[in-house]
């Protein structure tokens, strides 16, 4: 009876922080270049055998599970949709890869929100955070003062507009991939800092100039994922209810020595 309890009150709250990773997504989904997260949950032995101490109990009872236990939040780098904007100074990746940003400290980062914007110094710098846009230089891409606007090409070329509309090199946008994506942490505001390698992306990738990402989640599926995760949170409550209840009723029926 207690460990039917266990694994009931096990249940309640992996589906409460399933409930948690599904509400994130839903509040994130107009969020550009956000990567809806996943709970993952990983299934353990009984204790008594993961501790070598397996006996023969009764009928079926060597099958039962020793329940489940969070194991982490996945983030799903599926690629969202492209959004046109008709910005020059909006940008979106199709295919794999990130965009290289670095803060005011020199701290890089990777990112897929390609709504950028110019400072009044020409910098060109990420929209929400005022990060600036790295080359693959390492170095900040700078638009020369009196440029009309800029053109960017689906390799990540990056072209100035004089006045007279007469296109100017500046640079190459920084396009890197990390070697494995779970080195990349999560760090919020679609920015991941990279745990281990990044390498530059290959020809597959394409940078689609008045365009954004959107979010990576879908919101009916995600509703349907929230309505799921409720009635399992509530199953298995009612579940420890149930149980509680019968446990009482044992010992009340007990005689007392």
């Amino acid at each position: 009876m207690i460990y039917g309890l266990y694994l009931s009150a096990q249940g309640a709250e992996n589906q409460s922080i399933r409930q948690d990773v599904i509400a994130n997504n839903l509040a994130n989904a107009g969020t550009t270049a956000f990567k809806r997260g996943l709970a993952l949950f990983r299934a353990h032995h009984p204790f008594d055998r993961s501790e070598g101490t397996e006996a023969n109990p009764p009928h079926d009872l060597s099958q039962s599970t020793g329940g489940t236990t969070p194991s982490q939040v996945a983030t799903d780098f599926t690629n969202g949709p492209l959004i046109p904007t008709g910005g020059s100074l909006d940008l979106a990746i199709q295919g794999s890869g990130f965009f290289k940003v670095a803060d005011p400290k020199g701290n890089e980062f990777l990112t897929r929100n390609g709504k950028f914007t110019l400072t009044k110094n020409g910098e060109l710098v990420t929209t929400s955070q005022g990060f600036h846009v790295l080359d693959n230089a390492g170095q900040p891409v700078v638009v020369p003062p009196g440029s009309s606007d800029i053109v960017v090409g689906e390799n990540g070329g990056i072209q100035a507009l004089t006045t007279e509309g007469v296109p100017v090199p500046i640079g190459q946008l920084d396009l890197s991939m990390p070697r494995e994506l779970k080195q990349l942490e999560k760090i919020g505001n679609s920015l991941y800092r990279a745990h281990g390698g990044v390498d530059s992306v290959d020809a597959s990738t394409s940078v689609k100039q008045g365009f954004t990402e959107g979010s990576g989640t879908n919101s009916v599926n995600e509703m349907l994922a929230m309505v799921e995760a409720s009635r399992f949170y509530e199953t298995n409550v009612n579940m420890i209810k149930y149980q509680d209840d019968a446990l009482g009723r044992l010992l009340q029926s007990m005689s007392p020595r």
